[in-house]
C-alpha cells in the first residue's frame, strides 16, 4: 500500500485522536495533588486564561515581561490558552492543550523529517514513522505532568527540514537566513535551557546542509557561502535575543548557572543514568543498529542524519550537563535525536526482511511493542522484575496513598492560620511540599503558606519563614535532591524534630499525620521568639559548609529580625527583610509597627523614607527603648534619611516603634544596619 492523500488525512486524525484519548485517561487517574513545576505553569495557564477576556492588551504586555526577564517565561503556555473555551475542567483542558498543540506537532513534524531523508514512501514505513514518536515516553512524560517544554522541539525539527531543503552553499539567501535564525532562536525563546541545543545545531546544521548538496569534490567556495548564510542566521538570532531577552540575557551572563544549580549536578555516570532511564534501554539495541548502518546502508541520506543525530546527541549532553544533571524535560532534545538514530535503525531491520510478509510481520511487532512499553509506563503500577530494567521509568499518574490524611492535615493548617498567622513547610519531596498542600486547599492557603528555601546555593535562606507561627515538619526529613544540597530543610527540620536550638522555642500540637510511603508529618507551633544564642547557633550550621554564608548572613539586619516578635500596625503596617538584610518598615494608620528584638553586632541604624510620591506625607517616628528605661527617637521627614546610634541597646532585648507623624501616607521606612 502506497501514501496517499486520503490514507494521511485519516492518519493525521487517528493520531490526534490517541492523542486526546490518552491525555483523558491519564488525568482521570490523578489526584489534586500537582506541585512545583507539574503545577506552576498550570497556574501560569489559568492566570493568563482567566485575565486575557477582559484585559487582552495587558495580558501580552505581562507576557512580553516575561518573555523579557523570566528564565522560564509564560510564552508557552499563553499560546495554548485559546483551549478554557472548551470549558473542561482546568488539568484536562491545560494538559490536552500541551499535548494537542507541542506533542500532536512533534509526532507530524518526526514523520515529515522520515519522510524527507527517506527514499522508501511505503505506508507500512511512513506508518511506523508515527507509531514510534506517538508512543515514545520521552515525549510523553513531561507533558503529561504539565512540563510545556516539548514546545522547544517542534522548531528544532522544523529548523532541520528547511535547512535540509533547500542548498545553502549555491549562493547567500537572506530571506532563508533569517526564517533559518529565527527558527534557531525560538527554541531558546520557548525554553532557556534549549541554548545548549540551539548551540549544537548552529555547529551541526552548517555541515549538515553541505553534505547533503554536495556530492562533487570538496568545495571551499560553498563552505564560504554556507558559512555565511549561518552568520546572518546567527547575527539574526542573537538580535532577537537581545530585543525581545535583553534583561534575561543580562543576568544569564552575571549568573553562575554551574555554582546555583549545583545541588542539580551528579556525575556523568549518573546523568547517563537519567537519560537512558527516560529513554528506556530497550532503544539502545535499534541505536546500534542505526549507528552501524551507516557502514552498510546505500542510503547517503540516511548515513548524514544519524551522524547529524549522533553528534547533537553527544555534544549538546555534553554541554548540558556541564551545569546540571538533566530532568525529565531536559532530556527531550536527546531522546529525539536517539529516536532518530533507532527509527533509522528499525529502517534497516525492515530492508534485512526478504518478503513482505515478514516486514508486515515485524510492523506489527514493533506496534504492539511501542503501545506495551507506553502503557507500561504511564500507566501500569504493576512491576516486572526483569523487563522494567529495560523500559523508561515509570512515569505514573500522580497520586499519594493515605490521601484523606492530608486533606485532614490541609484542613487543620486553614483551622490554625484563620487569622494572619502563617505556616512553613519543611518538606520537598513528592510526598509532601508546600505547594502540594496549598493546592490542595485549592489555593485557600495563597498567603498563609511562607515558602521556605528549598536548595541551598540557589535559594539561600528564606529568614521570613522562620518566623511563621506554625510549621510542619516530616519524619522522616523529606528533600526532593541529595540532603547535603538542601540543609535549608534539613538544618531547621532537624532542629524542631528533635527540640534542641531553634526548636527549643516550638511544641508539637494535633496528632501525627501518616503519609504515603511511611512518612508522617507533624503540626509544631512556635511558642516564643528565638534567642540570640539559638539564632548564632543557628547560622552556625550553616557556616560549616558554607563559610562565604557568614559575610552576608552575619551583616545587615538578619539576626535582629530572626529574634523579632513583630506586631505590625493596622491598615498600612509592614514589617519584612529583604535579600540584602535591609528591613522595610510602615506605621499603621491608627496604631504603630512594633518589633522586640535583639540588635546583635549592631551599633548603628540608618533610617531611609524612600516613598515621596504623596502631597500629604510627613515622615514617621522612631523609637527604640528597653525594659532598662533607656530609650532613643528621631523623626524621619519624608524623603529624607535619619541616622540613630543603638550601641546602648546591641546584644539585649528592645523595642522598635514605628509611628505615623500626623499622617500614615507614604511612610514606608527602609531600615538598615550601620
Amino acid at each position: 500500500m502506497r501514501y496517499n492523500k486520503p490514507l494521511s488525512i485519516i492518519l493525521l486524525f487517528m493520531i490526534l485522536l490517541v492523542v486526546v484519548i490518552q491525555t483523558s485517561i491519564f488525568i482521570a487517574h490523578e489526584q489534586n495533588i500537582y506541585y512545583w513545576d507539574f503545577n506552576g505553569y498550570w497556574r501560569m495557564w489559568e492566570e493568563f486564561c482567566a485575565t486575557f477576556p477582559n484585559e487582552p492588551i495587558n495580558s501580552i504586555r505581562t507576557v512580553f515581561h516575561s518573555i523579557r526577564h523570566d528564565d522560564y517565561n509564560s510564552l508557552p503556555v499563553a499560546i495554548t490558552s485559546w483551549f478554557y473555551l472548551f470549558n473542561l475542567p482546568s488539568r484536562l483542558s491545560y494538559i490536552t492543550s500541551l499535548a494537542v498543540m507541542y506533542l500532536f506537532p512533534t509526532v507530524i513534524l518526526f514523520h515529515l523529517l522520515c519522510k524527507r531523508f527517506s527514499d522508501n514512501h511505503s505506508f507500512g514505513w511512513l506508518l511506523l514513522s508515527c507509531i514510534l514518536p506517538l508512543t515514545f515516553v520521552a515525549f510523553w512524560a513531561p507533558t503529561l505532568k504539565g512540563y510545556p517544554d516539548i514546545s522547544g522541539l517542534i522548531p528544532i525539527i522544523a529548523a532541520l527540514l528547511y535547512v535540509s531543503s533547500s542548498d545553502f552553499g549555491d549562493k547567500v539567501k537572506i530571506k532563508k537566513a533569517l526564517v533559518t535564525g529565527l527558527l534557531l532562536w525560538s527554541p531558546f525563546l520557548l525554553r532557556r535551557w534549549y541554548a545548549y541545543t540551539v548551540v549544537s545545531l548552529y555547529i551541526s546544521l552548517p555541515v549538515l546542509n553541505y553534505f547533503l548538496y554536495n556530492n562533487a569534490k570538496h568545495s571551499f567556495g560553498r563552505v564560504a557561502i554556507i558559512i555565511k548564510n549561518f552568520f546572518v542566521a546567527g547575527i539574526f538570532s542573537v538580535l532577537l535575543t537581545l530585543i525581545f531577552q535583553g534583561a534575561l540575557i543580562k543576568r544569564v551572563i552575571a549568573t553562575d548557572y554551574a555554582t546555583i544549580y549545583s545541588a542539580y549536578q551528579s556525575s556523568l555516570s549518573h546523568s547517563i543514568e537519567n537519560l537512558y532511564n527516560d529513554i528506556g534501554l530497550y532503544l539502545f539495541p535499534f541505536v546500534i543498529i542505526g549507528l552501524l548502518s551507516i557502514f552498510r546502508s546505500k542510503d547517503r541520506n540516511d548515513k548524514i542524519l544519524i551522524i547529524f543525530s549522533a553528534f547533537n546527541l553527544v555534544f549538546s549532553f555534553f554541554l548540558f550537563t556541564r551545569t546540571q544533571s538533566p530532568g525529565v524535560q531536559h532530556c527531550l532534545p536527546f531522546a529525539l535525536w536517539a529516536l532518530i538514530i533507532a527509527t533509522l535503525g528499525l529502517k534497516t531491520l525492515l530492508h534485512l526482511a526478504t518478503s513482505k510478509t515478514y516486514q508486515y510481520s515485524m510492523l506489527i511487532a514493533v506496534t504492539g511493542l511501542c503501545f506495551f512499553i507506553n502503557y507500561t509506563s504511564l500507566f501500569s503500577a504493576k512491576q516486572y522484575t526483569t523487563i522494567d530494567k529495560l523500559l523508561p521509568i515509570k512515569s505514573l499518574p500522580i497520586h499519594v496513598d493515605n490521601f484523606n490524611n492530608y486533606v485532614t492535615l490541609v484542613k487543620n493548617i486553614e483551622s490554625l492560620t484563620q487569622g494572619n498567622e502563617k505556616v512553613t513547610i519543611l518538606s520537598s519531596s513528592s510526598v509532601l511540599n508546600d505547594d502540594m498542600i496549598n493546592t490542595i486547599s485549592y489555593r485557600k492557603l495563597t498567603g498563609k503558606i511562607a515558602y521556605a528555601s528549598q536548595v541551598d546555593l540557589r535559594d539561600g535562606i528564606n529568614i521570613e519563614s522562620l518566623l511563621s507561627k506554625y510549621f510542619v515538619v516530616a519524619d522522616p526529613i523529606q528533600t526532593h535532591l541529595t540532603p547535603d544540597g538542601q540543609r535549608v530543610i534539613t538544618i531547621p527540620a532537624n532542629e524542631i524534630l528533635s527540640g534542641d536550638g531553634i526548636g527549643a522555642a516550638f511544641r508539637r500540637i494535633g496528632p501525627a499525620y501518616k503519609l504515603s510511603d511511611g512518612v508522617t508529618a507533624y503540626i509544631y507551633e512556635r511558642t516564643r521568639s528565638y534567642t540570640d544564642k539559638e539564632i548564632k547557633n543557628f547560622f552556625s550550621l550553616f557556616y560549616k559548609h558554607y563559610p562565604q554564608w557568614e559575610q552576608v548572613y552575619g551583616k545587615g539586619l538578619y539576626y535582629p529580625f530572626l529574634s523579632a516578635s513583630v506586631v505590625v500596625g493596622d491598615t498600612w503596617g509592614k514589617f519584612t527583610i529583604s535579600d540584602n538584610g535591609e528591613i522595610d518598615a510602615h506605621p499603621g494608620d491608627n496604631t504603630p509597627t512594633t518589633a522586640k528584638w535583639i540588635l546583635t553586632g549592631v551599633n548603628t541604624l540608618v533610617f531611609d523614607s524612600y516613598n515621596t510620591t504623596c502631597s500629604n506625607a510627613d515622615g514617621v517616628d522612631i523609637k527604640i527603648s528597653n525594659d532598662e528605661g533607656k530609650s532613643s527617637n528621631v523623626y524621619i521627614k519624608n524623603g529624607s534619611s535619619g541616622i540613630m546610634d543603638v550601641e546602648e541597646f546591641s546584644g539585649k532585648e528592645s523595642t522598635i516603634e514605628i509611628l505615623k507623624h500626623e499622617y500614615s501616607a507614604c511612610d514606608s521606612i527602609k531600615i538598615t544596619a550601620k
